[in-house]
């Protein structure tokens, strides 16, 4: 079985070396990367790839959706995917990015129920991180350069809609943090924490809030352990199979 990663930018991401750690010994499956242009594009380079799965990241995880022939529950709601299936010529779209955003924090310890969140963006992965917090009974506080994006999808997810200035000065009140801003972000550089907060960075590679973070002492979730924990149900997709979950961890833990 064949599977690849589709997006843009992605020379550089440990997707490869993560789903090859997940195999069986005896698997004979492949990894390797789908570049470009668009999501239509994309699609078009799955097919024709003859692939069995594919994993999309930015900033193709809302625009692949129209294409695909069946939506999972949390597709639909959250209008954005990272894990299609070819099944006989149908295409499955499911977002494992939710279960990213919760078992990261789970397995750090951190209570979500009744805790008050911010998620910072509002593309694909802050949707799922918005609506996978508001199902694990987060008060969520959703923010976006302007409000306007958030406002439209507000009581669809039932989160509080914010734009940037309204959410700096929120941000001290909230326990979670989850940031799908990238490196570089203007909104992000004048933020402050402290170490009554946990932060989930989504950029695994710039780690936009790492040196806010720790300057704080604030706790800092780096986005290799939301890469792995939507990694796991995406592979059980795939394959039918249950991952090797420690050989992935052992991956994440030489990269992070």
């Amino acid at each position: 079985m064949k599977f690849a990663l589709t997006g843009i930018s992605i020379a550089h991401s440990k997707s490869p070396q993560l789903f090859a750690a997940a195999y069986p010994p005896a698997a004979n499956c492949s990894y390797g990367l789908l570049p470009a242009q668009s999501a239509e594009e994309a699609i078009r380079l799955f097919r024709a790839s003859g692939l069995h799965g594919m994993n999309v990241t930015m900033p193709f995880k809302n625009d692949v959706v129209p294409f695909t022939d069946v939506q999972s529950d949390e597709v639909k709601l959250i209008g954005a995917a990272n894990t299609i299936v070819n099944r006989n010529g149908q295409l499955y779209a499911y977002n494992t990015d939710v279960h990213g955003v919760i078992n990261s924090f789970l397995q750090r310890g951190v209570v979500l129920q009744n805790h008050k969140a911010i998620v910072l963006g509002a593309g694909g992965a802050g949707q799922a991180a918005a609506y996978a917090l508001s199902h694990a009974g987060a008060e969520v506080l959703w923010a976006n350069r302007t409000a306007e994006k958030v406002e439209a999808l507000a009581e669809r997810y039932k989160v509080t809609p914010l734009s940037f200035p309204y959410a700096e000065r929120e941000l001290d009140e909230c326990r979670i943090i989850v940031n799908t801003l990238p490196y570089g972000a203007d909104f992000l550089q004048a933020l402050h924490f402290h170490k009554h907060q946990t932060i989930l960075d989504a950029d695994y590679a710039g780690r936009p809030l790492y040196r806010q973070a720790i300057t704080g002492g604030a706790d800092y979730i780096s986005g290799h352990s939301w890469l792995l924990w939507q990694a796991v149900p995406a592979f059980a997709l795939f394959t039918g199979l249950p991952p090797d979950v420690e050989a992935m961890k052992n991956v994440i833990q030489s990269n992070a």
